[in-house]
């Protein structure tokens, strides 16, 4: 530390230590060698020179002791350039006064009157460049951004600035935007406006894009394409790997369903620019190869009958078309449908309804068409939680097709909507359609397989694992409903 106050003063020194040597010698001499008036300028321009020489010695040691030992042992930062800036500034005005007053004998209160005067008129005149440096100053101290951040400065307009920070000066911020340009922000605008600093707290900033898909796309595929063409996108020009890109679903419009494709940049690295570029060429490509595009605004104009759009479960013709969507009836022809359709029993359950008790005998299947279900077992006494049951969802097909005992409790979660299909029901029309029992032992054998977790087999095994688990169930299914004889 002392070598460097050494190195510090020893040139200031030097300077104050030569000029008053000048100073002595020049008063000693009196008008020996020059002219009245011009040995009184030599003095007066050697006392300036003192004063100027002591003002500069003042600076640096607030450089050294203040800015560079003490606020940045505080900070554990460099102090900012544009208050070191100032306060050198601040010495000088005070050496200016000192010289003012003490070698041409002017009051310091006519000083101060006149620096006010001054300063009064040169504020109304350039208050905005003021605003800008008191700015300048707030940023400097609240430290927003620095040097090399990734900024963004929007406006109430709609309008931004996004880039890379080059510099904060005592006026402006530089700004290297993605269009490769030099934008020069003034301070005030930045500390009046909302910014975004993608480089904090962390190098690596979340960014969002927003695509839309028709209706008819499910979205369980949707999600697998765009989250494709994401983790496709992840290299020099795109997002990075680690945190995972991903696609949500976030709602839902008059164009169709919207997906927000969700991934991380290091913006430092590569712009948000031209990693959009990547991600939209790449999804573009995944949607292509998929066969489909993106949604566009539509209308439907009708010739004629409007169509139904809203269906429900208690007209007869639209329950036949719920029906075929799920699982246990998609394979059967319309004349079955149509016939379970009117063997089809709904039944209106309450929050808390319980709809089957665990170990009760039941010959009934039932289909959840709205709302949801709790499915849980009793253990040891105790209530243990193991599914919910979504719209579509079938239960309680081993009671109904072998006479088991029911194997879960399953209690209504919300207002919920059933349908019941009784053992006399399908014995009736599997009596006419021997069809019905073999289509949905066949569809009950290929669930139990996957329960039993026999799905995971492959090839050949899984399907000689489901015939012989259909064939055992039939097995089974014709004994509950016709007897040994049969």
């Amino acid at each position: 530390m002392g070598k460097k106050i050494f190195q510090a003063a020893l040139l200031p020194v030097l300077a104050i230590t030569f000029f008053s040597v000048i100073l002595f010698i020049s008063n000693m001499s009196g008008d020996l060698f020059f002219p009245a008036w011009l040995h009184q300028g030599i003095l007066v321009f050697l006392e300036i020179l003192v004063w100027f020489s002591g003002g500069w010695l003042f600076n640096r040691m607030i450089s050294l002791l203040f800015w560079d030992t003490l606020i940045k042992k505080i900070s554990n930062a460099p102090p900012p350039l544009l208050l070191v800036q100032l306060s050198g500034i601040a010495v000088l005005i005070l050496t200016i006064s000192f010289i003012a007053h003490f070698v041409f004998d002017e009051p310091l209160t006519t000083i101060i009157a006149a620096a006010g005067g001054l300063g009064f008129v040169l504020g109304f005149a350039i208050q905005g460049l003021i605003l800008d440096l008191f700015s300048g100053l707030a940023i400097q101290m609240d430290r927003p951004f620095k040097v090399g951040d990734f900024i963004n400065c929007h406006n109430r307009f709609g309008e931004t600035f996004i880039g890379r920070v080059e510099e904060t000066s005592w006026r402006t911020t530089r700004l290297w935007t993605t269009e490769r340009n030099l934008v020069i922000v003034p301070n005030s605008y930045i500390t009046s406006t909302i910014v975004t600093n993608y480089s904090l707290p962390e190098s690596v900033a979340r960014f969002e894009l927003d695509y839309t898909l028709d209706f008819s796309v499910p979205s369980d595929r949707a999600i697998r394409i765009f989250t494709a063409a994401l983790i496709d996108s992840i290299g020099p020009k795109g997002p990075v790997a680690s945190p995972k890109p991903k696609t949500i679903l976030t709602g839902v419009n008059s164009d169709g369903v919207v997906y927000k494709l969700r991934y991380f940049l290091e913006p430092k690295q590569v712009s948000p620019s031209k990693a959009r570029n990547t991600i939209h060429a790449n999804v573009i490509h995944h949607l292509v190869n998929a066969g489909m595009s993106h949604s566009y605004s539509k209308q439907d104009i009708f010739l004629g009958k409007m169509p139904k759009r809203q269906k429900s479960w208690n007209n007869k013709e639209d329950r036949m078309d719920l029906l075929s969507h799920i699982a246990l009836f998609q394979d059967f022809s319309s004349d079955l449908l149509e016939a379970i359709t009117n063997s089809f029993h709904l039944k209106e359950l309450k929050p808390e309804d319980i709809l089957i008790n665990q170990g009760d005998d039941g010959e009934s299947l039932f289909v959840l068409v709205e709302g949801l279900l709790e499915v849980s077992i009793q253990v040891e006494g105790e209530k243990r939680h193991l599914t919910f049951l979504r719209p579509g969802s079938f239960l309680g097909e081993m009671a109904l097709l072998t006479g088991e005992k029911r194997s879960a409790d399953v209690t209504s979660s919300t207002d919920s909507l059933v349908g019941e299909l009784t053992k006399e029901s399908i014995m009736s029309l599997a009596t006419e359609n021997p069809e019905v029992l073999k289509k949905m032992t066949a569809v009950v054998a290929k669930r139990r397989m996957k329960n039993k977790e026999i799905a995971a087999a492959s090839g050949k095994d899984h399907d000689e694992a489901v015939q012989k688990e259909e064939k055992n169930l039939m097995a089974r299914v014709t004994n509950f409903f016709f007897g040994k004889s049969k």
